[in-house]
Parts: C-alpha cells; structure tokens; sequence
C-alpha cells in the first residue's frame, strides 16, 4: 500500500515549481556542462545543490513527500555518499591535493543530482516517471538538435570547421553518441505509449535524431550501446511489435541520411576546406529535414497499433527475418573482408592509436586503451588500498607510462576508480551500482501501466551509461552522468511509501548548513582561479603590488592548487625578490613532491633565472624520475645542460 504525498494548498505550485526547476537544471547541465573539467561547477553545481536542498527542505516541512527507500535504495545512496566522501578524504594523500578537491565537488553535485531525482520520484506520485522522462527526452531532443546544426554550420562550435566527429554541446563524441543513445529508448516510449499524434511523432523524431547523431560521432562504443539499449527495451517492453515498427520507421531515413553523408568527405574527415563543409552542410541540411519529414508522415498515416495488433504474428516474423539477415549480412561480410574473424579481432584490439577517420567503424582499435588501462593497473598495484588520490591518475601515470600521449582517465570508470582510491574505492563503487542496479530492477517489478513505461524507457539510459563506462570516462561529464542519476533517483522513489521525517526545522537548518557548505566546496577554487587570471593580467601590466594581492587571495582561497603559489613566485620574481621566488617554487615542491610539473617548473627558474646548475638539476632530475617519458625531456635540454655541468664539478665546493 502506497502512502499518500503530502497535501497542502500549496503542494500543487511547489511540485510544478520543482519539475521547472528541474527541467532548467537539466538544460544547463546538458547544453553547457563544461565538458570533462571542472568550469560549471561554481554556477551549475551550486544552482544544483541549493535545488536539491530547497526540495529536501520541502520534504521536511512535509509540503511534498519524501520516498521511503527499499534496502536497494538505501545501499546505493550510503555507498555513493561514502565514495564521494572518500574522494574528498583522500586529500590528506593525494598527490594533487586541488585536483581531489575539485573531484569531491563535482562528486557531491552528482550526489545533489540523485537527490533531485528522488524527490521528485516521490512528490509526483503515480506520474513521478512520466514527467522526468518527458523532461529528458525535451532536454535530450534539444542537444540532439544543437549537435546536429554544427554540422550545418560549422562556426556554431569552437573547432566545428576542422574538426568533423560531432562532440558538442557535450564536448566529447562518446559522451554524445550516450545521450543519443538514450534518445532511442526515450523516443520509442514517446512513439509506444504517447496518446497524442505530436507526442508520437516527436518520439520518433528523438529516434531519428538519435540514429543520426550515433553515426556522424562515429562512435563505436555509441553503436554498441545503442544496440544494446534496443534490445533493453525490446526485452522489457510489452509494445515490442509496435516498437520494432517505429524503429524501422524512422531508423531507415536516418540511416539513409548518414549513409549520404559518409559519401561526403567534408562531412565526415577532419581539416576539410571550410567551404567545402559550408556546402555539403547546406545539403545535409535539406536532406536532414527531408528525412525528419518522411519519419513524421510515416509515424502519423501509419497505423502501428492496428497493424502490430491485425498483423502481430505476420509483423514479428518479417522483424525477426529483417534482424537476422542484417546481422548474417554483417558476418558475411567481415569473414570476406578481413578472413578469421577471432584472430582478426585480437589484433586489431591490441593496436595502438585509431586514425580518426570513417574507416574506424569498421576496426576494433582499442585507441591506446589497453596501455592506459595498464597504466591504471601499475598505480594501483603501487597504492592498493586507497589510490593516489580523486582524479589523480593523469599525474599518477607519468611515472609508469611509455610514451607521451596526454590522457586524464583511462577510458574506464572502474580502473578510474581502482587507481583514485584503491580496493576501498572499487568496493564502494561495486556497493553502488548493485544497488542502483537492484532498485531499478524492484521498481520495473513494482509498476505496471503508463508508469512501468514509463520506466523501461529511463532504465535503458544507466545500462547505456554503464557500458560506455567500461571503456571510456562518461563520469567526468556532467552533461551524461546528471540525467543518468536523475533517472536512477526517480526509479528508486517512484511507487514507494511516502517516508514521514521528524524534527522539520531541526533537520531544514542542518540541510541548509550543508548545502552552503557544499557551495563553498564548488565556488572557493573558481574564485581563486579567477584572482589567478586576474594577477597574471596585473603583472603584464606591470600593476605589481595589486597583482601580488591577487595572488595572495588565490592563495588563501585554493591553497592546495600551485598555480597560486607560481603566480606569487612571478610576483616575487617582478619585485626582485629572487629568494622569495625561489622559496615559493620549493613550496610548491612540498605540496605536491610527486606531481613533475613542480620540480619541473623549480628546475626551469634555477636554470634560467638563478643560472644555479646545481640546483637546476636537482629538482629537474626529480622531475625526469617522476616522468620519465614526458615531451619536455629533449637532447641537448636544461636537463642535459645541467647534468653535464655536474658532471663537470659544478656542484663541487668553491
């Protein structure tokens, strides 16, 4: 027996006020996450983390419910919150104290994002899931569309004229090809179930859109996961024969567009004339509204509910065929192509880096990851129980890699995990996908009707999410991993028992407490990045004492990051103060004695300002040691310079 949600005169604009809130939320953080870094945090995460607590605070005054979580709920959101706080405990060893900071806030907007997603599971009652579906296949269909029109016209985005993968608004092709992924399963519920002609046409739109942007990423992790959310869906779905019908409705114009637009170079490789990709966008253009045209029509005049139901037996056969034959067609084709498909595959996944061309698509490349993951797996065999620290393992790396190739994760969440925080990290994050696992399978088990529709198709976007994480690094991307958790939040709320809190104002104050706390987490290493900014500006124009003021804020603000500590070196450096310079640089060494860009950036002024080869070589052969392979080592280099200069007695009493 389900309790009912709290009612009240007011309940009614407050719910409405939280889905708005949640829809914009959602808007931002999709079109303008700011890719993998950290540069929405002060803005996005802080708007996320007062929403989450302004909705929680609701919860408690008993103005809209709270769920009451099953045993699957309670284990996911304990484990994340403890993974979280341990990426933020893990400062005390990190070997990059900032870069763990910034991991602990991002972690705790995520958290705030998952708490969006339960509330609002619980306060819309017996719609909870309709609505955040709707909602995110509207902010999902928008991105689809944002990404698109950068192939129109390629000054939309930054790069959009050289480079020809679709990656943005998100930032990144594979995090992309997810949120289409996801548009599959949302548009298939919107063109399954929805009651209205517009709504089914615009769920088939989403499909189309979605087919089309998985293609022109090129993503091979987005076709696999795209498969694999159809076949989710299809597996859970009880409107199987009327969803076959849709796909194929508006998945033969969309590959129909992508296939002519694999014909077009400018379209599809990178560093194209730019006149070339204005032209061929034109027509992409006409072509693409062509396509969307002929998947309306077809989705309005054809009658898929009578023909699945007059046709049903008839319909699976002929999808059944159609599925086989493509697939028979494909393994045709590769056995021609390239022989043994097996040993095929095993050389081709052992390979290096990918030529970032069409071609890839048909290749198995693993694109360095197998020696990223090695890497990841040396720097957890050298602190196994609990890492190097949150968002480490770049720097991590550069002591156990074999080449240059700058990466910032290993293109895989759980070694990203395993070498950040070690065994206890990787237990936590297995503790957190069980039970976010658990609770979406319970909630599929509990709901029927319009709502366990509803359902099928938010689940299909975490099993995408999981598998593109097993080979790439969706968690970095707020712009992925915000909607996933809000569709995880919803289903472990949704039909549950309304919980009944005590101690309202007690608790409210406490939630208002942490949330600022939080904020203050999000917004300390923006403002000091932004005196940073401001003091490197100040110096060139040779306004020293305000600049050094500059940097002493940033200082105070972020003191676990070195830039600060480098821009007040510059300042100390611009005021002729040469011991000071060098004092700062050397603490630079000590709050990070294991990141080489210290003991690098410390070599450098010895070398070059001090002219103390001694010292030059000391701190740059710490660096070397640390990074061995890096691309600052040259012959003939300060290191080189320095080294034959002690060899030559320069460290030797005078």
């Amino acid at each position: 027996m389900i309790s009912p949600a709290p009612t009240g005169p007011d309940r009614s604009w407050v719910v409405r006020a939280l889905v708005a809130a949640l829809a914009g939320t959602l808007f931002w953080a999709v079109l303008f996450g700011g890719g993998s870094g950290s540069s929405a945090l002060a803005g996005l995460g802080s708007l996320t983390v007062a929403l989450s607590a302004a909705a929680l605070a609701a919860g408690l005054l008993g103005v809209v419910a709270l769920p009451r979580l099953d045993r699957f709920g309670t284990v996911a959101l304990a484990s994340a919150t403890l993974l979280v706080a341990l990426g933020g405990v893990s400062i005390v060893w990190s070997i990059a104290g900032d870069r763990s900071w910034l991991a602990l806030g991002k972690g705790l907007v995520y958290l705030a994002f998952l708490v969006i997603g339960l509330v609002t599971g619980a306060a819309l009652g017996t719609r909870s899931l309709r609505v955040v579906a709707g909602v995110l296949a509207a902010v999902i269909g928008l991105a689809l569309a944002w990404a698109l029109l950068g192939r129109v016209l390629p000054g939309v985005f930054p790069d959009g004229g050289r480079i020809a993968r679709l990656r943005n608004p998100v930032g990144y092709w594979n995090a992309l090809a997810l949120l289409a992924d996801a548009a599959l399963a949302l548009g298939l519920w919107l063109a399954v179930t929805g009651k209205a002609r517009g709504v089914r046409v615009a769920g088939a739109l989403g499909i189309y859109g979605g087919v089309l942007v998985v293609l022109l990423t090129q993503s091979r992790s987005g076709l696999l996961a795209a498969a694999l959310v159809l076949v989710v869906w299809f597996l859970l779905s009880q409107r199987r024969l009327e969803g076959g019908l849709v796909v194929l409705l508006a998945g033969v114009p969309a590959l129909a567009v992508g296939a002519w637009a694999f014909t077009r170079p400018a379209l599809v490789d990178d560093g194209a004339l730019r006149a070339d990709r204005v032209t061929d966008g034109v027509v992409f253009a006409v072509l693409a509204l062509l396509g969307a045209l002929i998947t309306a029509l077809l989705v309005d005049r054809v009658p898929v509910e009578r023909v699945a139901a007059e046709h049903g037996r008839r319909l699976a056969r002929g999808l059944l065929v159609a599925a086989c034959a493509v697939f028979a067609t494909g393994v045709i084709a590769l056995v021609v192509a390239v022989g043994n498909p097996v040993r095929w595959a095993g050389d081709q996944f052992s390979g290096g880096e990918c030529v970032n061309t069409p071609g890839r698509l048909t290749e198995l490349c693993a694109n360095n990851r197998v020696a990223w993951w090695d890497d990841a797996l040396e720097v957890f065999a050298d602190h196994p129980l609990a890492g190097t620290g949150a968002l480490t393992y770049e720097i991590a790396r550069k002591r156990v890699r074999d080449d240059a190739t700058p990466v910032l994760q290993p293109h895989s969440v759980p070694l990203q995990i395993l070498a950040d925080t070690g065994l206890v990290g990787l237990l936590l994050g297995c503790a957190t996908i069980a039970g976010l696992a658990g609770g979406a399978v319970a909630a599929l088990r509990r709901l029927d009707g319009p709502e366990r529709n509803a359902a099928v198709a938010l689940v299909a976007l975490p099993a995408a999410y999981a598998a593109h994480a097993l080979v790439d690094y969706p968690l970095d991307f707020v712009a992925v991993t915000a909607p996933t958790l809000v569709a995880l939040g919803a289903l472990l709320a949704a039909g549950r028992p309304a919980a009944r809190p005590a101690g309202g104002l007690v608790r409210v104050a406490a939630v208002g407490a942490v949330a600022l706390a939080v904020i203050g987490v999000l917004v300390t290493p923006a403002l000091a990045e932004r005196d940073v900014d401001r003091a490197v500006r100040l110096l060139n124009d040779r306004r020293i004492d305000e600049a050094g003021d500059a940097a002493d804020r940033a200082r105070a603000l972020d003191p676990l990051s070195l830039d600060p500590i480098f821009t007040a070196a510059l300042v100390a450096e611009a005021r002729g103060d040469a011991e000071l310079a060098r004092g700062l640089y050397r603490r630079a060494t000590e709050l990070q004695p294991e990141n080489p860009s210290a003991w690098t950036v410390l070599g450098l002024y010895e070398y070059a300002v001090r002219e103390d080869l001694c010292r030059a070589y000391e701190a740059l052969n710490n660096a070397y040691t640390l990074d061995p392979n890096g691309h600052q080592w040259e012959a003939g280099g300060p290191l080189d310079v320095a080294r034959d200069a002690v060899n030559a007695g320069a460290c030797e009493p005078r």
